[in-house]
């Protein structure tokens, strides 16, 4: 009996060796064979569908029948932005593929991602938990992942790009690469981390002012790739962070007397962060930017600024409760106006920049419309404000639910709230009419057109204040806070505060 067993466990055992042998046989033949057709590859057949020009078909001909390390650069360079492809591509043209060629290309990519991610999982500092997005319904998924965004965007929407500094010809070229929307912030991204290279490259170069140039012009790449990105929270905030990174490092180039002042000023249990951008004229006005809900201070205020520090003010622009690097200490709250009173008592008792505190104006758009104008109405040492796009009041529930998909996201984002109910039921009370009525000037802008905020919020604005120096501006053919206007809008807006803060 137990010979017997012996003899089928011992067939069992040879042919379980068998099977193992005759698994790496084949595999190991199989690995051959792929490498054998690996080696065997030819130039032409290889490239064809790695780059989106034919002409590489001509700068990379000299290498013919590919080796692995031919094909191992194609791979790699395939994957790069358009200059660099370029760049790389005549190299190979004029001089042939060689090995130094490679390694140049592998420790470029490699100290790019070294210097953009020294410490990529503790790029954000965790305070509170990752936001939690509402799912989106079948529909909305499927259209997000068939839209061509080359088409659903608008000049409009481009111009808001340049204002974030980013050139419209490198726009174009962006989102001629982008599939759908889900493809949206990583392609934008990976411009972002190619841009900053390139201003790393000539900050070291000391080329000072293109590298200020690029280093802006990152911070907006990122910017832009976050905007509109809800379904990736972890990617989200590390564009966020990679935009401020560029902005800090864009800001040490300049000289001190014109380089933005960070300032942290303490409110309730977090801080809000700053930057104060001074003229360099003692005694000048303030001008405090409310930031549109989902936006960051360091990319388009400081454009705007430019404009207000010409015309003689001096501008801080922050991050409130939800925004840009405070979203992860404080989610967006009802009493948002609070935030700003905080901002001018700081300035009050901290005013080591020979700032005038007796001319202050508030300009807010979107949401932080609706917050400057609160904040006008409770602290009368805001002399005049500005509501560009903003509500009145926060608008019915079943108005709130016929939002844009993205304006829900965004407003679901901020506040940390993933119901559109329980969002109406926290904010749902303010309204500009339960506050004392202005008398101060106050200036309304609205578009016609406006799909996020109806016209008929800025005529209860006006019939709320009670100031002569109360004015409307109202472009009837215009959109949201009138972006498609800005070239007259922020004229406009420097010139009614020149009119109310200088007189």
């Amino acid at each position: 009996m137990i010979e017997i067993a012996f003899s089928k466990y011992g067939k069992i055992r040879l042919f379980s060796i068998l099977i193992i042998f005759l698994i790496i046989f084949f595999n190991t033949t199989s690995f051959v064979l792929a490498e054998a057709l690996r080696e065997a590859a030819f130039l032409q057949d290889y490239v064809v569908d790695k780059f989106d020009s034919a002409i590489f078909q001509l700068y990379l001909k000299s290498m013919e029948e590919l080796d692995n390390q031919e094909i191992e650069f194609i791979d790699l360079l395939s994957e790069q932005s358009k200059d660099r492809q370029m760049l790389y591509g005549k190299l190979v043209y004029q001089e042939g593929f060689s090995s130094n060629i490679f390694f140049q290309l592998k420790k470029e990519v490699e100290d790019r991602d070294r210097q953009l991610f020294p410490e990529e999982e503790d790029f954000i500092p965790q305070m509170l938990p990752f936001p939690t997005q509402p799912t989106m319904k079948w529909w909305e998924r499927l259209y997000a992942h068939v839209v061509s965004m080359r088409k659903v965007l608008t000049i409009t929407e481009y111009n808001r790009f340049a204002m974030c500094g980013v050139d419209p010809a490198r726009s174009e070229r962006v989102v001629k690469r982008i599939k759908n929307y889900y493809d949206w912030n990583e392609k934008w991204f990976k411009e972002g981390q190619d841009v900053e290279y390139l201003a790393e490259k000539a900050a070291i170069e000391e080329n000072i002012f293109l590298a200020r140039r690029l280093f802006h012009e990152a911070a907006g790449c990122y910017h832009v790739g976050n905007f509109i990105n809800f379904y990736d929270i972890k990617l989200k905030l590390e564009s966020q962070e990679a935009a401020r990174r560029c902005y800090v490092k864009a800001i040490a180039l300049y000289e001190e007397k014109d380089r933005p002042i960070r300032i942290e000023i303490p409110f309730r249990e977090a801080e809000i962060p700053g930057y104060l951008m001074l003229n360099n004229k003692p005694n000048q006005p303030l001008i405090i930017f409310v930031n549109v809900l989902n936006n960051i201070k360091e990319v388009e205020n400081h454009y705007f600024a430019l404009d207000f520090l010409e015309a003689g003010f001096n501008v801080f622009s922050f991050d409130g409760p939800g925004q840009g690097e405070m979203h992860q200490k404080m989610r967006l709250i009802p009493d948002y106006e609070q935030a700003i009173i905080t901002i001018i008592d700081w300035f009050e008792n901290n005013n080591t920049f020979n700032i005038d505190m007796e001319r202050i104006g508030v300009v807010g758009l979107s949401f932080g419309g609706l917050s400057s104008v609160i904040a006008a109405a409770q602290d009368p040492r805001i002399d005049c404000v500005i509501s560009n796009g903003g509500y009145a009041y926060i608008p019915p529930l079943s108005f709130i639910k016929k939002l844009h998909i993205s304006t829900r996201l965004a407003v679901s984002y901020m506040s940390g709230i993933n119901s559109m109910k329980v969002f109406y039921q926290k904010f749902g009370h303010l309204d500009i009419k339960n506050f004392p009525p202005l008398e101060r000037p106050m200036l309304i802008i609205q578009g016609g057109k406006d799909d996020v905020v109806p016209a008929e919020h800025a005529f209860y604005f006006m019939d709320w204040a009670v100031g002569k120096d109360k004015e409307l501006l109202y472009i009837e053919d215009s959109n949201h806070c009138c972006q498609d206007r800005f070239d007259i809008v922020m004229p406009y807006t420097i010139d009614w505060f020149k009119k109310y803060l200088y007189e």
